[in-house]
């Protein structure tokens, strides 16, 4: 089958880490209908594993209309790119800066503003939580992404050294869509995080992050093996300068009450699949095939490119779509149906311990109201 070119792209200047690579340089994602593209050449795989039934419940399709809140530092890019890769494999309408239609730019107000507010579409980009959102869908899913607000302010006054601190601390609130002052009440700024984000990728529980929002929207384990473009093995700034301060403090304290509510509602979701069956066996797996795909991937010296410092892994996608084969083999997912469910509740009680013994049909248990 052959390649087909989506509308939603994502420039290479920005997965590549590099501000000033021209426009037209802009690479439309490709993707294959199949699994895997004819030209990849992967390993056979055969498992016999019992397929993993996740119960009709606890899961519920992609949403039509989705918005992820990009917040620098926290892992926003890859993310951006794995629900990129997502929507242009199912024909989703989906905006990103740097996203070209044809042979023209394409713009947030075409994509976004100029469309129906009730139709299916997706944007993700640095663009804060704000009316926007409000005026443009009516039922957006709004995911964030989160981090240790230490560790996000360490990444951002090494990459931005000429900023002042107060700017890299008050940064992720602002795409929180809360203002972001040392007055900031925290009690008030969670009501409104809670009200507004329905879902959350935690950096330090990215691979928990990617299993979790697999199993919740129905998607094979190999859908969600990040595309990796800006996975950096090194700082570009050794000297890092310091951020000391009241008002800061009092910033990355609210911030850090934001990071540990996506966090919990991290865990409540893990824990409602812990009930179903082992979760933790298909992150371990999950681990493992991702510590694969990257093995298969190349160091790019940044320095030596004129694309900062430092080194980018860089994993093509052959590799990424033959790892995704593998672990879709080892894991088979089985998503309950609401017909099943209805079904299994027309089922006599005592059948599921007679067919043990008496093993005919058991496609079809009798019905009949428990008659035998």
């Amino acid at each position: 089958m052959g390649i087909t070119t989506v509308e939603c792209a994502a420039a290479r200047h920005e997965s590549m880490g590099s501000p000033t690579a021209p426009l037209r340089r802009v690479a439309l994602l490709l993707t294959a209908a199949a699994a895997v593209k004819p030209q990849c050449a992967c390993n056979e795989v055969y498992d016999h594993s019992k397929p993993v039934t996740v119960p009709h419940n606890l899961t519920s399709p992609l949403p039509k209309q989705l918005v992820l809140v990009k917040v620098p530092e926290t892992g926003s890019s890859t993310t951006a790119q794995l629900l990129a890769d997502l929507a242009s494999r199912r024909s989703i309408p989906c905006w990103v800066p740097g996203a070209w239609k044809g042979n023209e730019p394409l713009t947030f107000e075409d994509a976004i503003e100029k469309t129906p507010k009730h139709g299916p579409k997706w944007a993700v980009a640095h663009r804060g939580a704000g009316d926007w959102i409000r005026d443009n869908f009516n039922q957006a899913f709004v995911i964030g992404t989160a981090r240790s607000p230490e560790a996000r302010l360490k990444s951002w006054v090494s990459k931005h050294p000429k900023r002042p601190c107060q700017q890299g601390a008050s940064i992720a609130l602002k795409f929180y869509g809360i203002a972001g002052s040392s007055r900031t009440n925290t009690t008030e700024a969670l009501s409104q995080i809670q009200e507004r984000f329905k879902s959350w990728f935690v950096l330090e529980r990215y691979n928990e992050s990617l299993v979790a929002f697999a199993l919740k929207h129905r998607l094979p384990l190999g859908d969600v093996l990040p595309p990796l473009s800006k996975f950096h093995g090194g700082s570009r700034h050794r000297d890092t300068p310091t951020c000391e301060g009241n008002a800061m403090r009092k910033l990355l304290a609210t911030e850090a009450a934001v990071h540990a509510h996506a966090s919990r509602q991290l865990d409540e979701t893990l824990a409602e699949f812990r009930r179903a069956f082992d979760v933790d066996s298909l992150i371990r797996t999950f681990e493992r095939a991702l510590d694969g795909m990257m093995a298969r991937g190349t160091w790019r010296n940044n320095s030596a490119t004129g694309m900062g410092t430092g080194t980018t892994l860089l994993v093509d996608d052959c590799a990424r779509s033959c790892a995704a084969q593998a672990l879709d083999a080892k894991v088979r997912l089985r998503y309950q149906t609401s017909d099943e469910v209805k079904d299994a509740s027309d089922t006599p009680a005592g059948w599921n311990f007679l067919k043990q013994y008496f093993p005919g049909d058991e496609a079809r248990p009798p019905k009949g109201g428990g008659h035998w």
